[in-house]
């Protein structure tokens, strides 16, 4: 599979790429509205150090959609739902949505424990990082001791895309044959951090053991999305490979050769998936196209020649000639492998246009409302079925409705005149960060000491990049954080921009999570739903306790249900287009009603994100779901822990690692009781 187990450099480490709302009107998420540009190009980037002390929505016809024959589609004529587009019958499908049950059965207690069970736990997860961690490039990336977890490589490369169908047999057998190990623990015996190891580890393997059942979850989503693919961060992540030896930098020349053979594989899938009928539109394709396009005009100015060329200064004693035919080999690989088969992807994604397909919700496909009810299980961190979290969703779109309404029919302008005039930032993206850092001093527990590093947007990039994202690297060393810096997105909310990426978002959240736990998986693994609502939270937080100064003054209150619609109203969307089948029409229809007809969104202003949102199947959910999960945590703790300062809930709800909202909404409530330890970290 291609998406959660294998590519680990997008699922986990880039956490925020094309991805971050904050603090952008809508207007201007919907192309309505335009921002100043910085026009200062400069690439470079610079290293500073930190440190601390210590709805039930069903058809009412009540056949089962999935006994419908699949049919061809007129892709001129718009989708019913129950009518499936045609795809290959050489693929599995489910014929139902699975329950939670199914997936996650009830097991009978184990029986191993004490010392016995320490050591089968240390033996599954070495087997789970050395499974998920199959080459060199994932291995550089995420380790900076890779050897301390047994990965050595003897070809540099970066692997394999995806398993393929014909590899799904041996993976499930390799997820069953780990849990029935862990079904023979005495789960009571655990400390706290094996017991949220267990958790996760389990909650994960049964739900991939399920999805390699089915061979349709392979092609249900392009791989070349045109946003959010991995054209978006391959030069970014590239930016990452250090150099402290003469040989790391041969092997970095390696893996650039190697992009062509992978991306080979990339592209080839894109075909194959079109070939079984998943077919996108001539839209998508020609903005994946473009997506390269962009990539390719990089050639003769990429930041990536000036980046190799400082890192070459890492390396003690480096000869002259060592150096000059390096920064050649460095060159002929980029011009010769890289921008080449850049080139090549964008020709043959152009080709697939003539299929002449359509960008459909999941539900138009045969199993696909299985395959997303799936997926959102996945990417939410929720064991909630689908109807139950359509139906929190829809609450909590109601919710923004009525106070939005509240607000502008109150009859005074207040509130307007201060979201005009609004600056909820300390200055320059440093500037933010510095006061940030200060300021989630007294409500955020301590992290450790550690560096980032700063790397500009290429100008090229700007209009299709995220105001900033987060990457974090070498996760055995706090000392590897990159922040992506947009200039062409900087603006008067440029401070809750850097509190989602930076203090006390992404970045700090990677850097607690790894100083909390023993066990590397808690970080390694995707858990975007847990991840991104984090981070929507930490940026509500620095809204109203560090840039408002009355966080109930209704233009403060107006500013923050804009910057929460942008997640938890668009993740409406998003289960309508894959759950309903909503058109753009139903999802322009649905947006305007909730926001009280107050943006006058039309098709032409919605279709760049409607696009996203049906080849991105859960995009918005894992935002939008994410924060309301955390929002709701959070509320309850509150309400059952008065006594409770912010520092105390923050520090407990940390504590609880990356496991489901379910697992962390008990075990915070014991932490807070003083019935729970916390985990004692490394």
């Amino acid at each position: 599979m291609k998406d959660f187990t294998k590519r680990l450099t997008a699922s986990m480490l880039v956490l925020a790429i094309c991805a971050s709302f904050t603090g952008c009107g809508l207007a201007t998420l919907f192309n309505q509205g335009s921002k100043d540009k910085d026009d200062d190009d400069d690439e470079g980037g610079s290293w500073y150090k930190f440190g601390q002390e210590d709805p039930d929505e069903s058809d009412p016809d009540e056949s089962d959609p999935d006994d419908t024959d699949p049919v061809v589609t007129d892709p001129t004529q718009p989708l019913v739902k129950g009518s499936y587009i045609e795809t290959s019958d050489e693929l599995t499908y489910p014929d139902h949505v699975a329950t939670y049950d199914e997936i996650h059965p009830a097991k009978t207690p184990g029986n191993v424990s004490g010392k016995e069970a320490e050591d089968l736990l240390a033996e599954i997860e070495l087997a789970a990082i050395q499974h998920s961690i199959t080459c060199y490039a994932d291995a550089d990336i995420v380790f900076e001791n890779p050897e301390n977890y047994g990965l050595t490589f003897d070809e540099i490369t970066w692997g394999d895309f995806t398993c393929g169908i014909d590899g799904y047999p041996e993976e499930k057998a390799f997820y069953d044959e780990q849990l029935e190990k862990l079904y023979t623990i005495d789960y009571e015996s655990l400390d706290t951090d094996d017991r949220l190891f267990y958790d996760k580890i389990v909650y994960d393997y049964e739900n991939y053991s399920y999805a390699y059942t089915y061979t349709s979850f392979e092609y249900y989503t392009m791989c070349f999305n045109p946003l959010v693919g991995p054209q978006s961060d391959l030069f970014f992540i590239l930016d990452v490979f250090s150099f402290e030896t003469v040989e790391d930098a041969d092997n970095y020349i390696l893996l650039l050769k190697d992009i062509d053979r992978y991306y080979e594989q990339m592209i080839s899938f894109e075909e194959e998936r079109a070939s079984y009928g998943f077919v996108s539109s001539p839209t998508s394709y020609e903005a994946a196209a473009e997506a390269f396009d962009n990539l390719v005009k990089q050639e003769d100015d990429c930041f990536l020649y000036e980046s190799f060329e400082e890192r070459l200064d890492n390396i003690k004693d480096l000869s002259d000639a060592d150096r000059e035919r390096l920064i050649q080999d460095n060159e002929d690989a980029m011009k010769n492998y890289v921008f080449p088969k850049m080139q090549d992807c964008a020709d043959r994604l152009r080709a697939l246009e003539d299929l002449n397909g359509q960008d459909a919700g999941l539900c138009m496909y045969q199993g696909g409302e299985a395959y997303y009810s799936w997926l959102c299980m996945m990417q939410t961190n929720s064991s909630m079925t689908l109807e139950e979290s359509m139906a929190l969703c829809d609450e909590e779109v109601d919710k923004i409705t009525d106070e939005l309404l509240a607000i502008v029919g109150s009859g005074s302008y207040d509130w307007y005149y201060y979201y005009d005039e609004h600056d909820y930032s300390a200055g320059d993206v440093i500037d933010n960060l510095d006061f940030l850092y200060d300021a989630v001093a007294d409500d955020f527990p301590s992290i450790p000491a550690h560096e980032y590093y700063m790397l500009e947007v290429p100008e090229v990039f700007e209009e299709d990049f995220s105001p900033a994202a987060y990457l974090g690297y070498h996760l055995d060393n706090f000392d590897s954080n990159m922040l992506i810096i947009n200039n062409g997105s900087s603006g008067s909310d440029l401070g809750i921009t850097m509190a989602h990426e930076g203090y006390p978002g992404h970045m700090f959240q990677s850097l607690y999570t790894r100083s909390a736990t023993k066990h590397p998986y808690m970080y390694l693994t995707d858990s975007v739903g847990y991840a991104e609502g984090w981070a929507v939270y930490s940026e509500t937080y620095a809204m109203m306790n560090y840039f408002a100064e009355d966080p109930t003054a209704a233009g403060v209150r107006f500013i923050y249900l804009e910057d929460v619609s942008n997640v938890i109203v668009t993740a409406a969307l998003d289960y309508g287009i894959h759950v309903e089948g909503w058109t753009i029409d139903d999802c322009v229809d649905y947006y305007n009603e909730a926001m009280g007809n107050l943006y006058g969104i039309t098709a032409d202003s919605l279709s760049e994100y409607y696009t996203l949102l049906v080849t991105t199947p859960c995009y918005s959910v894992k935002y939008g779901m994410g924060f309301v999960h955390t929002k709701l945590v959070m509320e309850n703790a509150h309400d059952n822990f008065p006594d409770a300062s912010d520092l105390e809930i923050h520090t407990a709800y940390l504590n609880c690692l990356t496991t489901n909202y379910e697992e962390i909404e008990e075990n915070l409530t014991a932490m807070l009781n003083g019935d729970l330890e916390p985990p004692k970290g490394n």
